[in-house]
């Protein structure tokens, strides 16, 4: 190796020692209603709403829209996505324009051609 670069790592080593040591507090930042709105471990902000997470494993782990800080606690909430049921072709339901399904007619509008997609029956 060259000697400019034993040098270069030298004064690297040197800079390392005399570095501070950086302490690194994982924040996490919250609203009013307990959602997640920002992670931080250095540089905080000074936002006063903020836990202070031990172990951020859990933060990334889960899906933020699962998470709630409830009595300065971070918890896990439940977010089932509601039943939903496919719908098919059938003679009643909803009124749709025909072969574009996501084109919902309300009921008092009109249209030449149209389909109606309701609950499939088990007939």
């Amino acid at each position: 190796m060259s000697p400019e670069f034993l040098e270069a790592l030298r004064l690297v080593e040197e800079y390392d020692r005399q570095r501070p040591k950086s302490q690194i507090e994982y924040r996490l930042y919250y609203n009013s209603e307990g959602c997640i709105t920002g992670y931080c471990e250095t540089n905080h902000p000074p936002d006063t709403n903020y836990i202070v997470l031990d172990n951020p494993d859990l933060y990334f782990r889960t899906n933020t829209m699962s998470l709630r800080v409830i009595d300065k606690q971070l918890k896990i909430i439940d977010t089932n996505p509601p039943d939903r049921q496919r719908l098919a072709k059938s003679s009643q339901g909803q009124a749709v324009v025909a072969g574009i399904a996501a084109l919902a007619l309300n009921p008092d509008e009109t249209y030449d051609y149209v389909e109606y997609y309701g609950r499939p029956t088990n007939n």
